[in-house]
Parts: structure tokens; sequence; C-alpha cells
């Protein structure tokens, strides 16, 4: 089940949206429940408070009370992964909203056109994806994780350190080039030997990719024009991905 939250201060601007996702769902088969908010506030306390966990959560920039990008801060503090897209009348927080990990945001008055695209996006990348997942074998037991979970894989021999965004490491017997195999189209990079990089998780890549959570990951110098230009290249493709 699909959980979904719209958080505007305005009630004809949830009704608008709520009737878009109504109809954009009644020709796709997903099922969905919807919660509305008329306060960021409402919606921190709820996460707060344990009372929430949605898969998308569409939240207008400006709002009586506190504002949206305030509230992000605030769900981002119980929920770091839930994709958000802000609702505004101007573009001027696009930047910003990078702060908050946001997934994308909608220019008021709504395109139809345009929220169908980026909810497609959404339930193809995301909530799809999330079925997308690396088995790990340790010991005698198996346990799987989302691709989009993985920061980045280290080769030790014939150990693989798996490391996720949350900190934790898995230690499991493969070969990279294996796993390589497997993670392809996926959005990782092969840039070392010893190395596989998600390239979502990359904040800047220099003479190494420095990672999110500080880590950084060494990239071989020969052929490392072509790991830049991939890097590079596959950042232009989302980035277009996400233009509305």
């Amino acid at each position: 089940m699909l959980r979904i939250a719209i958080c505007d201060d305005q009630p004809s601007e949830r009704e608008l949206l709520s009737r878009f996702l109504r109809a954009y769902f009644a020709a796709h088969p997903y099922e969905y429940i919807l919660t509305e908010y008329a306060r960021g506030e409402t919606l921190v306390d709820d996460y707060e408070d344990g009372l929430v966990s949605f898969d998308l959560i569409f939240l207008d920039i400006y709002m009586d009370g506190m504002l949206g990008m305030e509230a992000a801060r605030g769900v981002r503090r119980f929920a770091p992964r839930v994709p958000i897209v802000f609702l505004t009348t101007t573009p001027d927080y696009a930047l910003e909203s990078y702060d908050v990990c946001a997934y994308s945001y909608l220019i008021k008055p709504l395109d139809g056109d345009k929220a169908a695209a980026l909810l497609a996006r959404f339930l193809r990348e995301e909530y799809d994806g999330r079925q997308k997942t690396l088995l790990l074998r340790e010991g005698g037991k198996g346990r799987r994780i989302a691709y989009r979970e993985i920061e980045y894989i280290e080769s030790r021999r014939n150990v693989l350190l798996v490391h996720l965004d949350n900190g934790e490491e898995h230690r499991v017997y493969a070969k990279l080039s294996d796993v390589e195999r497997e993670l392809e189209g996926h959005g990782f990079l092969r840039c070392h030997q010893s190395y596989i990089v998600n390239m979502d998780r990359v904040r800047t890549v220099e003479d190494d990719f420095l990672m999110l959570s500080g880590a950084r990951i060494p990239i071989r110098q020969r052929g490392a024009k072509t790991i830049r230009a991939d890097y590079f290249e596959y950042l232009l493709a989302q980035a277009e991905l996400t233009r509305i």
C-alpha cells in the first residue's frame, strides 16, 4: 500500500492535488492511502510520535506557521529517506531543497503532465525500485539489502565489505566482479580494482570520490578520466530526469 501525504495550508491546493492523484491512480494499478495536513507542525509531530510513515510527501514551501523547508528538516530527523516533493510558486528554493535531500519540486499552479511525469518517475525509481536488492550471504545466513541503501563496496582479498548509508558494514565472501555485473545499470560505478560506489551517495569528486558519509574512495589512475566522465554523464542524466 502506497502511503502519500499532502501538506499545504490552502484547502483548495490540497483538493487540486488530491483530485490529480485520484485520477492518476484510477489509471495505474497501485493501491494508496492519502493523508492531508494543513500545517507542517502537525506532520512533524506525527512523525515524532511514531504515528506515521509515508512513502511520498508533497510539501508546500510557504505555509502559515512552520515553513515547508523547516518542516522538511523536522521530517528528516525521523525519515531520512522519504521522498519529499516541494510545492512552490517559484523555483527559488530549488538549491536550498538539496539541503534536505528533496526528491523534486512542482511549480504552482499544478501542471498535470509534469506532475504525472514526476509521479511515474517516483514509482519507477523509488517505490518499485525498493524491490531491487542484493543478496548477501554471511555464513549460513542470507540477507537482502536494497540497492539504494548501499554506499560503497570494498574488496579485501576474498571478502567484500558492503558499507550501508546508515553506517552498517557487512562482510561477505564474493567476487567484486560478480557483484559489479549484478549492480550494472542501477547507478553504481567500478572506480577502482577494489571499490564500487553508489553514485547517488557521492558528495564530490576530485582525485577521489568523497561520499556522503565522509569516506574517501580512490579512483584508479589508469582510466581515471573515463571514470570521472562516466560519473558526470550519470549526473547529467539524473538532472534531466529530475527536471520538471
